[in-house]
């Protein structure tokens, strides 16, 4: 078998200064997929994105956890607060609780995947905005909206863990003996994938992903992420990004993804893709 890896950009449509960085990744890197927050006015460029980048897969980031809805407030009642605004921190306690209207939720996402195709873009693929797609009260809406909106396919989270170690299986039993909370996590998140493959939902293999991001050693992490990339599909998500005030309104991952445009753009990175038999795929080609 072959080796395919779908490097996608979340985010774009969040911040300009997000777009910035994407677009800079897909023109002088390596990103091949993007995914769009559709609720941001920086998502106003994505039709120029889509005429420039044809070649480029356009997810939708679904999105009911910052930011204002796309559908009027008033119609979704339980997904904001008294500012009309999405509950951000305070999303996991509701959602977990059955405090937000399931069929409100359904509206305000389809409107998000709706605009980004009214927008040009035709979606190919779902995730969401911090994962939040995982819980379980979030996870059945989000496979129904992949089906019933004809995308067909979705990020997955069946988990390489720290992919850009030397020595991953290694490491991967450290890692769950520190964090033994995560065997209960990750073994859900597998089970979530099962359960989307038999309804016919298309992915990748497996999520591959860094844990050490914006430091000064991020380009060898990735350097040795990409030399453990195996036969088949994978993908991993980055988040490229020029900071700016509207991203550190609502991230707390901010300065660190000016250093990822350097990764992206990297001519060590093109090269090792290169050395490894890696062929640079999108969600398009799934």
């Amino acid at each position: 078998m072959s080796k395919y890896l779908i490097i996608n950009a979340d985010g774009y449509g969040f911040t300009y200064g997000i777009n910035r960085g994407i677009e800079e990744a897909v023109e002088r890197g390596v990103v091949s997929s993007i995914s769009v927050n559709a609720n941001f006015p920086a998502v106003e460029e994505l039709p120029a994105f889509v005429q420039r980048y044809p070649h480029i897969s356009v997810g939708v980031h679904l999105n009911p956890v910052v930011g204002r809805p796309l559908c009027d407030p008033t119609e979704v009642p339980t997904l904001v607060n008294s500012s009309g605004e999405f509950h951000y921190k305070d999303f996991t306690r509701r959602l977990m609780r059955g405090l937000l209207n399931p069929e409100e939720m359904r509206r305000e996402l389809v409107r998000q995947i709706q605009h980004v195709r009214d927008l040009g873009a035709q979606v190919s693929h779902l995730d969401s905005h911090q994962n939040q797609h995982l819980h379980p009260p979030f996870f059945k809406l989000f496979v129904q909206l992949v089906l019933e909106q004809a995308v067909g396919r979705m990020r997955t989270h069946a988990h390489f863990v720290l992919a850009e170690s030397s020595t991953p299986r290694r490491d991967a039993l450290r890692f769950y003996a520190r964090h033994p909370y995560r065997i209960l996590t990750h073994s859900l998140a597998r089970y979530e994938m099962w359960l989307a493959r038999r309804q016919g939902v298309r992915m990748a293999d497996r999520l591959m992903s860094t844990t050490h991001t914006g430091d000064k050693a991020i380009l060898p992490h990735w350097l040795q992420l990409l030399r453990n990339v195996p036969e088949g599909w994978s993908e991993v998500f980055c988040h490229p990004a020029y900071p700016d005030d509207a991203l550190r309104q609502w991230a707390t991952y901010v300065d660190q993804r000016r250093a990822e445009i350097s990764v992206l753009t990297s001519a060590e990175t093109r090269e090792e893709i290169a050395r490894c038999g890696i062929t640079l795929k999108s969600f398009n080609d799934l």
